[in-house]
């Protein structure tokens, strides 16, 4: 949903809300002359639409960031129309200015590492829709959050991949995600296991503790506790490959384990009646071990994944 979103802003609305402004100030201009440079550069805005919705992929990428490149290049011209209806200097060198700062994100875009305007791009036409359906396939599969990289080919690798072997190619493509995601979750697990060695070696509360000591033994599993929260918040917003959910689903539960966990131990901390302490202590020897079934199953499931990932032998592809 928040894709398809980002799809009707970006390609829809703002290129098509600045050529509809760009006409109307166009034909609200002063002068006979003001109009008709107003309606020439119009015109040009009107021509890089159709070429970006009826000629997709020939100039600029038909996804977000191609509609996102329009859109610097219409306000481009737009910040011209303006300077042109200006009636002093100053209002004409604020759009002029204007103009520039869109022209220097146009140039950015254009020139992006991900290919967005073809003629800066290494990728021809063909390879590049190829390319952009990749990536959206490969968008749609994750959730939102705030980690993951996107898998870029150089046009001759991905060139070759595709004329020597498109099922190798689509194989090693699945790999590059997995891996990309395992290596975020193993950075993940490490510190998920900070955590879990911080509570073993937390000591018992002293049946005759005194306050002050109470307090710096209860803000030391705060702080453990902080952690877990924060770490819950990673895996709960880490990228994953649509084919790894099964396992992902599995790191979440871990992550929850050591969240209550860590809660558990702050609350025992807080608690002066021996029972409690003995209750909300328990529960946390329980998170712990129930965080690393969570652990263990998710490693198998993703054991499970890089061996169905694996290239089969060519006599298994024969029969097959």
């Amino acid at each position: 949903m928040n894709h398809q979103v980002a799809d009707i802003a970006l390609m829809l609305v703002l290129p098509l809300g600045i050529t509809f402004t760009a006409i109307l100030q166009s034909a609200a201009a002063y002068t006979r002359s003001q109009k008709i440079l107003g309606v020439l550069l119009s015109i040009l805005i009107v021509a890089m639409d159709c070429v970006f919705y009826f000629a997709k992929n020939t100039y600029i990428t038909y996804n977000c960031d191609g509609g996102l490149l329009l859109t610097f290049a219409s306000m481009v011209i737009l910040s011209i129309i303006y300077a042109i209806r200006s009636e002093d200097r100053a209002t004409m060198s604020g759009n002029i200015f204007l103009a520039v700062f869109m022209l220097a994100g146009f140039l950015g875009i254009a020139y992006w590492d991900r290919p967005t305007f073809i003629p800066t791009s290494e990728y021809n036409p063909r390879e590049l829709a190829e390319q952009n359906a990749r990536y959206q396939d490969y968008i749609a599969s994750f959730e939102n959050g705030d980690g993951g990289k996107a898998v870029q080919y150089k046009a001759k690798q991905y060139a070759a991949s595709k004329i020597g072997a498109p099922a190798s190619s689509d194989r090693e493509f699945a790999n590059s995600r997995l891996e990309s995601y395992v290596d975020e979750a193993e950075s993940v697990i490490r510190r998920m296991l900070d955590i879990s060695n911080s509570i073993d070696v937390f000591e018992p509360l002293p049946a005759n503790i005194s306050e002050s000591e109470r307090e710096i033994r209860s803000q030391q599993a705060l702080a453990i506790n902080n952690n877990a929260v924060a770490l819950n918040k990673k895996v709960l917003g880490l990228f994953h490959p649509h084919e790894s959910s099964e396992a992902h689903s599995e790191l979440i539960q871990a992550s929850e384990s050591a969240r209550l966990a860590a809660y558990s131990l702050y609350n025992y901390t807080l608690q002066d009646n021996p029972e409690e302490q003995l209750v909300q202590y328990r529960q946390t020897r329980s998170q712990i071990a129930q965080m690393n079934v969570y652990l263990d199953r998710f490693r198998n499931d993703i054991e499970n994944l890089k061996s169905n990932n694996k290239p089969q032998p060519i006599e298994q592809q024969d029969q097959q």
